[in-house]
């Protein structure tokens, strides 16, 4: 038998990790932004340029991110009230810490949140202490104070799977990085460490780079311990679409033509004299250099007076007007709807916010997805559990002004007392946003009753 009887397995990458592989780099590039973001790959040369004028162009480009902004939005929408897990009692080790790094579950959920909408879905696992390089017993595990814990793997991770009828995964190939300095005796390695892990229904196996063995064990789970958690679920199978598809793209054409609008300003903005006749004739060659403001000068009699002329603004505007729709693009996008965001630009900025995504229907997809994922598996870390992880049903972003105004023009057509209850209490939540949950739970409930 080979010494390194994976050696194809670890070569091998999954036909859409190759699919995606450069737009999951640009994805995240466009998250994350700063200096990372500022490569010759996102900066595309114009054709009146050569390579000494690029270089100096990419060295004063910038970046406006307009992508994270987006993800966090969604994010943050989501878990404006944290999900409820019900019942907790089982699961409260992972309510509290979900990844034995003291991150609780709605933290973990809220980073699998933003991860998913970058790259359209991220793995969630459940994983087991380990001692000797073994997975402790569950017993051995209980007694020692241990449990079963979450971890999140990102795309570029997922080197290779495969699912089966039922859209579970019958094995995955996983990427584990270490990045953090190791010190072994006093000598300090800061290389990066990879290492390779197999996970059937029945073993997990640690592979070398090159597909040699480095350890092999019994899965303790029973099935392959990951589950997909979706930004959108638009195909069979492991991959979602991101929230960035075609938001990153629009995020980069912004990038390029705001660095040749900053072309335009560094090289044509102040106006140029311009003069009849040769230099000798002014006096001293140099002379005509030092002209500014603030001095003046002789010119030869018959000659007409020295101007200025100014650039042509036309270019520059055409750039501003086209980066100003590409912005309202991303807002178009971001936002789901199939209007125009200029059409709402006499409206509150709450109005924005809300415009901004639209409608609940694409928060709920995504509060769904999330809460499928957690559910199946909090239900595989603890199999004692049965339960449902519940999201808010209402997402949106209310004006408090324009709700009083609906709210009362609904009371005048005289509702009923249950109906008149609800409004006041959805009217109570938008106008005391910033009081604690529990003040504001207790206002709303006062509100209903009336």
């Amino acid at each position: 038998m080979s010494d390194k009887p994976y050696a194809d397995l670890v070569r091998s990458l999954h036909p859409r990790h190759l699919a995606l592989r450069a737009f999951w780099n640009l994805a995240w590039a466009s998250y994350r932004g700063g200096q990372s973001y500022l490569t010759a790959e996102n900066l595309f040369s114009h054709r009146l340029e050569n390579s000494e004028d690029f270089a100096r162009r990419l060295q004063r480009a910038y970046f406006l991110n307009y992508c994270q902004p987006v993800v966090d939005t969604y994010t943050a929408y989501l878990f404006r009230q944290p999900p409820e897990v019900l019942p907790s009692g089982p699961v409260a080790d992972l309510v509290a810490d979900a990844d034995r790094l003291g991150n609780g579950l709605t933290s973990l959920m809220k980073r699998a949140a933003t991860l998913s909408s970058i790259f359209g879905f991220v793995l969630l696992g459940v994983d087991r202490p380990r001692a000797a390089g073994e997975w402790l017993t569950r017993a051995d595990e209980l007694a020692a104070g241990l449990n079963d814990y979450l971890v999140l793997v990102c795309p570029p991770d997922v080197l290779n799977w495969a699912c089966g009828p039922d859209g579970r995964l019958q094995w995955a190939l996983v990427c584990e990085r270490e990045s953090d300095p190791l010190l072994d005796g006093f000598q300090i390695k800061s290389e990066p460490r990879e290492r390779l892990r197999l996970w059937t229904a029945n073993t997990w196996t640690d592979l070398g780079l090159k597909g040699e063995i480095l350890a092999q064990g019994e899965n303790p789970f029973g099935q392959t311990p990951f589950v997909a958690v979706k930004h959108r679920d638009v195909e069979p199978g492991l991959v979602g679409e991101s929230l960035l598809a075609n938001i990153g793209f629009v995020n980069r054409e912004i990038f390029n033509l705001t660095s040749e609008l900053q072309e335009i300003l560094a090289r044509q903005t102040f106006s140029q004299l311009v003069a009849e006749g040769s230099a000798e004739e002014y006096g001293e060659a140099g002379d005509i250099k030092k002209l500014g403001t603030s001095s003046i000068f002789l010119y030869p009699e018959g000659r007409k007076a020295p101007q200025y002329i100014s650039p042509d603004a036309s270019q520059a505007q055409l750039l501003v007007g086209q980066i100003d729709r590409m912005i309202d693009e991303i807002y178009r996008l971001a936002s789901l709807t199939r209007g125009s965001v200029r059409e709402a630009n006499a409206q509150s900025g709450i109005s924005k916010a809300y415009d901004f995504l639209d409608t609940n229907q694409a928060l709920a997809d995504k509060a769904g997805n999330l809460a499928m994922g957690f559910e199946a598996i909090l239900n595989l870390a603890r199999p004692d559990w049965r339960g449902k992880i519940r999201f808010p049903r209402d997402f949106g972003v209310d004006d408090p002004t324009e709700l009083a105004a609906n709210i009362q023009r609904a009371l005048g057509l005289g509702v009923g007392p249950k109906f008149r209850g609800q409004l006041l209490a959805k009217l109570a939540r938008a106008m005391l946003a910033e009081l604690p949950e529990e003040q504001r739970a207790e206002v709303e409930q006062e509100a209903a009753a009336k």
